[in-house]
């Protein structure tokens, strides 16, 4: 059966519609995401931590440890900071940072020694990188439809 070009120019628009809505879809609550600086340090070490996109005030932990903290709402962030403490033995723990009902968590190395080591920040979201894929995954359906129905239109009928 022989598609009208009306029909497939319908079907082309829509396969493109669906694309750019899935692809610039954002959760109604963007995923919080949190930044530690720096990302390592010794006993003593002051950990800035910073939960993005979080409005509310937040809590935070250090795992396996006895490690809590508050992080009060600045404008759309929640900040607040730990010390790292004797009882910390050399290794990588996991920060999580909870605003509301919204998770996330990173990662910090404990190191031997004393005194703050320097480092960038390190961030997390599971939920930006979901979205992220998801998008990827609506624009290569609509480009192979595209494709598809380009190919379609360039056989001629006997």
């Amino acid at each position: 059966m022989r598609m009208t070009q009306p029909i497939r120019g319908m079907l082309a628009a829509l396969s493109l519609s669906v694309a750019l809505v899935l692809t610039s879809a954002v959760p109604a609550n963007a995923a919080i995401t949190v930044t530690l600086s720096p990302t390592a340090g010794a006993v003593g070490t002051r950990v800035d931590v910073l939960a993005a996109n979080c409005d509310m005030d937040a809590t935070g932990d250090v795992e396996n440890t006895d490690t809590s903290f508050k992080l009060p709402k600045n404008n759309n962030n929640a900040q607040g900071s730990f010390t790292v403490t004797e009882k910390m033995k050399p290794g990588t723990y996991t920060v999580t940072v909870t605003c509301g009902s919204d998770t996330a968590s990173t990662k910090f190395t404990v190191t031997s020694g004393t005194g703050a080591a320097t480092g960038g920040g390190s961030t997390a979201s599971d939920a930006a990188t979901a979205v992220l894929w998801t998008g990827a995954a609506a624009v290569l359906i609509a480009a192979a439809g595209l494709w598809v129905l380009k190919r379609r239109s360039n056989v001629t009928a006997v």
